[in-house]
């Protein structure tokens, strides 16, 4: 299960087993509004929506090369990557850890440190 709290514009979730980006979120109702595979709007309480899973392959969609799962920033930031068991370990100036097991904590992570959306590469 996924909380609204946890969420924001643009994170990809997975309603019934497809891909969706979250476009609005009530917390109130505990509500998200998405758009669907079909481009379609679609809403639903969040005990409905799961989170994806963060995989190697999904890091691939994202840009990263195989085997270098590691960005630089402008302002000397650099976030690397590691495979742990069943999650990744996002490490941030060789100081902050952080365990990232979702898409969306991905998705979270970059923006905190850009400003900036994570791309999907086709």
């Amino acid at each position: 299960m996924i909380e609204a709290r946890e969420l924001r514009i643009n994170n990809l979730i997975s309603h019934n087993g497809l891909i969706c980006t979250v476009e609005i979120i009530n917390g109130e109702l505990d509500q998200i509004d998405f758009l669907g595979y079909d481009d379609f709007y679609y809403s639903d309480k969040t005990e409905n929506l799961k989170p994806i899973p963060l995989t190697e392959e999904w890091l691939l969609k994202f840009g990263f090369k195989q085997n270098s799962f590691s960005l630089n920033f402008e302002n000397d930031t650099r976030i690397s990557i590691y495979k742990k068991y069943n999650c990744f370990i996002a490490q941030i100036d060789n100081t902050v850890i952080k365990e990232i097991k979702y898409v969306h904590e991905w998705q979270n992570l970059y923006f905190d440190f850009t400003n900036e959306e994570l791309i999907l590469n086709n």
